[in-house]
């Protein structure tokens, strides 16, 4: 059964995480997002100090001990990363999968269902829809939030869409593929190990963005997870939490996106390519097959090799590296001449 969305004080988040209240402490929480997307009722985590200067007035966060100032409010922790799983834990919602078509969820007639099909409360699927078998759309457990599938979309077999999903007109989605999965989190403890970091956010797909077979996208740890207008996503990739990728944005299989990326509009990944988490990828850039993205690349870039740098540099560098051998060969041949003559001279 649907719920009423959460809400919490400040005052019980400082219980909860045993810290400490930064201005009135029965302002009401609601939501979690990036500082940077603060709107009304949401509490923003904090945890790089060099952030702190660019924080508008008013926002409230949640980060370390002596880092809010007067225009802000909020809770000061130790440890924001540690102590935000349980605020996390608050505000999840992840529901148990359904396993038929639900009379709260809203079908149009024009939509087309295959075998199988499991539609959970709370899903709103558009005109002209088609979704082949063994497919599951989850249940959304608050009420006002919807897994939204837009007009004249493809849903091809065995596909699974999690809960608060939002994918636009004219998507298609490849056999296999999943949206809105989990996000991988963890945070390492001493005495308990991994501890894992709950994902509440979303992944939202605009319009005519392709997804390829058995690709994943991650639903973000908190915000959304968002693909831009005809990105077009090749089968065997992953999408991490909280990525951004621009529209008519192309990556090609077997890539791999880390958590927090940035993606512009226009880029080209090719294969096996792949981002370190909280990389920028400009507008316009390509990254070579197997190219590793580990630091910013700016706009109009061609990037290649690991750690990923100016294409044209990274060609020099491969066809010096083929030259090694008959370079080896040649200082061996030019030390035993030197040798020679040393000797020479010593003779004389």
């Amino acid at each position: 059964m649907s719920t009423i969305a959460k809400s919490i004080t400040l005052g019980q988040i400082a219980e909860m995480t045993h810290g400490e209240v930064k201005g009135d402490p029965e302002i009401k929480v609601s939501s979690i997002c990036a500082p940077e997307k603060a709107g009304e009722n949401s509490i923003s985590p904090l945890w790089e100090k060099k952030f702190v200067p660019q924080v508008k007035k008013g926002t409230v966060l949640f980060t370390k001990r002596g880092w809010i100032n007067d225009s802000c409010a909020g809770v000061e922790v130790d440890d924001p990363r540690v102590a935000l799983i349980a605020l996390l834990s608050y505000f999840d919602d992840t529901p148990i999968r359904t396993t038929d078509i639900s009379d709260r969820a809203i079908i149009a007639c024009s939509a087309q269902l295959g075998d199988n099909v499991s539609v959970g409360a709370g899903a709103v699927i558009r005109d002209n829809v088609k979704i082949g078998d063994n497919t599951v759309i989850m249940e959304n457990v608050v009420i006002d939030e919807y897994t939204e599938i837009g007009s004249s979309c493809l849903i091809e077999p065995g596909t699974m869409i999690y809960h608060h999903t939002k994918i636009g007109n004219r998507c298609v989605l490849h056999t296999n593929s999943v949206i809105g999965c989990e996000g991988f989190g963890f945070v390492p403890d001493p005495k308990a190990g991994l501890i894992k970091i709950p994902q509440i956010g979303i992944a939202h797909l605009d319009d005519g963005v392709e997804i390829g077979a058995c690709s994943a996208v991650d639903r973000a740890t908190f915000g959304e997870t968002y693909i831009g207008p005809y990105a077009k996503i090749d089968s065997h990739v992953k999408i991490g939490h909280n990525c951004e990728i621009g529209g008519y944005t192309i990556v090609v299989a077997q890539s791999g996106i880390a958590g927090s990326t940035k993606i512009g509009r226009g880029v080209i990944m090719a294969a096996q390519s792949g981002a370190s988490n909280h990389a920028t990828i400009g507008d316009g850039c390509t990254v070579g097959g197997r190219g590793g993205v580990s630091s910013d690349i700016p706009a109009g870039s061609i990037v290649s090799g690991f750690p990923a740098q100016d294409h044209k540099k990274e060609l020099r560098q491969q066809a010096a590296v083929r030259q090694l051998p008959d370079f080896m060969r040649s200082v061996r041949e030019l030390a035993k001449k030197v040798e020679r003559l040393e000797r020479e001279h010593e003779d004389a």
